[in-house]
């Protein structure tokens, strides 16, 4: 080996080692700082933490994002002081482990009764595996109790730190296979009524409360002494198979659901990517368990998970290092459980040092099993465009729930649990909210649901899409508690008899929209479409000047303005919306700058090559420029009903040197003839290979749209609703105004709803200083163009307006007095 081999085999080493000395260095500075960081407060101080703040009544939930300044709160140990509390007071809320993250425990105008008191189990039976409890004791007293026993909680969540009662408020669910949501497991229970009264409830007995009150959100009455079904408490050994988010609905059918022997299941989604999926499931065994435990042993400091949680949601790699990592190394690892074990989580595993500056928060979907493959891309989808912090997504399985008024699964379905890191700013929060909306948006189109114990940032429309017992159960509350003294924030936000009243006459349109295919639309696309429609009149006004006269007289700079003044506008109207626009933003960027690019060569060109060609042929048509004014008559007919990028330009462009001169021309006419073909000849070849990459491109991102639109409909006054579907674009138009000039003179004929909305935008073509159309109408656009129907230019007004679709009828009528026909309705 030479000298200079040596030196540089000894650098080389000498260097690999002095990066990991730094590299073990920095990685034990930071685990340093990490856990004298993340050192929390101990649970003897949150809990004192939480005294003090019930000494001033004011009530939080676990995020510390919602702290609601009540009017008073009360601690009850007996059903008489509970029955008590309800009758000597006007407005009532219910709390109990206050792990819901929206307020759904408390109210500004209510008295909380805090339920964590009134704890004790009341009876037990080994033989038909029941135990009945009150309402305020958490699960984890229940399994210290039933443990020795050998009998487990049939259906919990996966944290024993909630109590019973919240439980069934929310109809929590857990991982288990087979199983769904509480509700299934819950024998009887005694309510109290708002007038005091105490009932007993089962799905026998008083089946409207039972099926009202679990799941509702503490809306129907307090909820006191329940009983349940219990299960064995087997033994259960941990299988872990790491695979392809796209193999897991058939993984979960043939090795999950089929098999009987499985009792938790869940699968960890792996961000940020959202490609791996985790699946973990527990299966029954006679072999003895690997912990000495039968239960978790609880704890003062969870510092170990809480340094894991922070490195995964700050760390630059940390979502690399739990997927290849940490997870990898705790799975290697043979573990063989009992039930209850496995059950008895602790929630305090999860808490951070503190949620000043920033919080842990879940949301849930629901999604029909079917749907699983379709859901997961607008899951991610959403996720990635709003540059979410997920931690984790878990997938756990439910049965439907058929009795529940508000169930969140009608159907056989999958729960994507979602736990994201999010800031305690307004501006955060404001995030959250729009891309929530964003999300439930999502999970409607595939007929699924969300869940309800979480911050309640779903509009009053996507709340009921999403629930659509929720006037059933509203109902049934008007029933029972008349003077709405059942309360808290979720109920301040949707219920009221205002509110019922507006949405039971809305309850026969949501019916047929939830069975109708693809029926909802963004309500946005009224606005965000009118940038291509005005392209649309461009080729119109751009075909007109052709028919008759020559290129050069088109206003093709106005016309690049009118565009993106077009584009500002609908900016504007849709800034504030929680819909992700971007996507549409991003298409309408693109087609503007082409279409101002087209206008400025064409301007450009029209008005010198051309204009000297026009001048030399002393400004007469020749063959190609009837020939042109034939393509753009007919490119502005296809626009009306197809994307721009579908028209056949190669058989137009073939078609400029297939035409053949009747007669002779003069030497000026026969330059403009050859300066045409070769002028259309390019644009057209350019437009051939351009719109081919742009209909490459919007194909594959988002396929084929579905061409319907669907609307509800009455021909008698309300009394019928019928559905009357149309493809979009301009197909839509016709054959809504076909049916509005046959009801021109029925004055019962009502349009309840389109796509989902209740209001549409349209245009029409008036004079110019025209009077408004009636005052039902906002104008959003009032432009002047120029007409070529005679051989001189008139000028009038392009007007758009937004009109709720319920006026539609009437304003058809008043603009036909006038002789005015509407030229498109924007169909979403």
């Amino acid at each position: 080996m030479s000298i200079r081999t040596l030196i540089k085999h000894f650098v080389t080493r000498r260097i690999f080692l002095l990066c990991t000395v730094l590299f073990l260095c920095t990685a034990l500075l930071s685990c340093a700082y990490v856990v004298f960081s993340t050192k929390g407060e101990p649970i003897s101080a949150k809990i004192e933490r939480e005294k003090n703040e019930t000494s001033q009544n004011i009530v939080n939930d676990v995020t510390e994002l919602n702290p609601i300044q009540t009017q008073g709160i009360i601690v009850p140990h007996s059903t008489q002081e509970i029955a008590d509390a309800v009758k000597n007071n006007d407005h009532i809320s219910i709390g109990g482990g206050r792990n819901s993250m929206g307020g759904q425990t408390a109210s500004e105008r209510a008295v909380q009764i805090d339920m964590r008191e009134y704890n004790k189990i009341l009876s037990l039976s080994t033989s038909s595996k029941e135990i009945t409890v009150q309402a305020g004791i958490r699960w984890r007293d229940i399994q210290d109790y039933i443990d020795p026993y050998d009998l487990s909680v049939k259906i919990m969540q996966t944290y024993s730190n909630f109590t019973v009662g919240g439980s069934l408020s929310v109809n929590v669910h857990g991982r288990y296979v087979g199983q769904g949501p509480i509700i299934l497991s819950v024998k009887q229970f005694t309510i109290i009524l708002a007038d005091g009264s105490i009932v007993t409830a089962s799905p026998q007995e008083h089946a409207d409360i039972f099926y009202s009150a679990i799941g509702g959100m503490g809306g129907i009455g307090v909820i006191c002494e329940v009983t349940l079904s219990l299960a064995d408490n087997v033994n259960v050994e941990r299988l872990q198979q790491t695979m392809p988010v796209t193999n897991y609905w058939n993984y979960f059918k043939d090795d999950v659901r089929s098999n009987p022997d499985v009792i938790f299941h869940n699968g960890d989604i792996y961000p940020p990517a959202f490609e791996t999926v985790s699946a973990v499931s527990w299966t029954k065994t006679d072999t003895e368990p690997t912990t000495e435990s039968r239960l978790i042993p609880q704890k003062e400091d969870y510092w170990k998970e809480r340094i894991a949680w922070t490195v995964i949601s700050e760390w630059p790699f940390g979502l690399w290092i739990r997927e290849h990592i940490l997870e990898p190394y705790i799975y290697s690892e043979k573990a063989i459980h009992t039930r209850n074990y496995e059950a008895s989580y602790d929630l305090a595993e999860l808490e951070p040092k503190m949620r000043d500056g920033s919080t842990y928060v879940l949301q849930e979907y629901f999604v029909p099993v079917e749907h699983f493959d379709e859901w997961i891309p607008k899951m991610k989808k959403v996720f990635i465009d709003n540059d979410v912090n997920i931690l984790n997504v878990s997938i756990r399985h439910a049965l439907p729930d058929t009795g529940a008024k508000l169930a969140w699964a009608r159907k056989e379905s999958f729960a994507f649990v979602v736990y994201y890191k999010q800031g305690t700013t307004q501006q955060e929060k404001d995030a959250v909210r729009n891309w929530t909306r964003q999300m439930i948006d999502e999970v409607l189109t595939v007929d699924g649901t969300y869940y309800l114990p979480y911050q309640p940032w779903a509009t009053d429309t996507q709340f009921h899409k999403a629930y659509p017992g929720a006037i059933e159960y509203f109902e049934i509350k008007k029933q029972y508690d008349p003077t709405d003294k059942f309360t808290n924030k979720l109920w301040d936000t949707y219920y009221s008899e205002e509110k019922l009243q507006f949405y039971k006459k809305q309850q026969p349109i949501l019916q047929i929209a939830s069975t109708t295919k693809d029926y909802y639309r963004p309500h946005d696309n009224v606005y965000l479409t009118l940038p291509e429609w005005y392209i649309v009149y461009s080729a119109e006004e751009y075909a007109a000047v052709l028919r008759d006269g020559l290129p050069s007289q088109f206003l093709y700079f106005t016309a690049r303005s009118d565009y993106w003044n077009q584009y500002k506008l609908v900016t504007n109207l849709v800034v504030q919306s929680s819909h992700d626009n971007s996507d549409y933003m991003t298409v309408l960027s693109v087609i503007g700058h082409s279409f101002s690019a087209e206008n400025i060569v064409k301007g450009i060109y029209e008005n010198s090559i051309g204009k000297f060609s026009e001048w030399v042929a002393d400004h007469t048509q020749v063959p190609e420029d009837i020939y042109a004014a034939k393509v753009a008559k007919d490119y502005a007919s296809f626009l009306y009903d197809k994307p721009w990028y579908d028209f056949p330009y190669f058989s137009y462009l073939k078609g400029v040197w297939s035409i053949h001169a009747a007669q002779d021309y003069s030497f000026g006419q026969n330059v403009r003839r050859g300066e045409r073909k070769v002028a259309l000849s390019l644009e057209y070849g350019v437009k051939t290979i351009y719109a081919s990459v742009i209909a490459f491109a919007t194909h594959s991102k988002w396929g084929v749209q579905d061409d319907i639109v669907s609307a509800v409909v009455s021909y008698d006054g309300g009394t019928t609703l019928q559905l009357l579907q149309a493809p979009h674009y301009q197909p839509f138009t016709r054959d809504l105004l076909e049916v509005l000039e046959q009801q021109s003179q029925n004055p019962q004929f009502e349009i309840f709803d389109i796509a989902g909305n209740s209001h549409i935008t349209f245009v029409y073509k008036d004079a110019v200083g025209s009077p408004a159309v009636t005052q039902t109408t906002e104008v959003l656009r009032d432009s002047e163009i120029v007409a070529f129907d005679t051989n001189v230019p008139q000028y009038i007004d392009r007007i758009t307006v937004e009109i709720a679709t319920i006026d539609i009828p009437q304003v058809y009528r008043t603009l036909k007095e006038r002789g005015i026909v509407i030229d498109h309705f924007y169909d979403y």
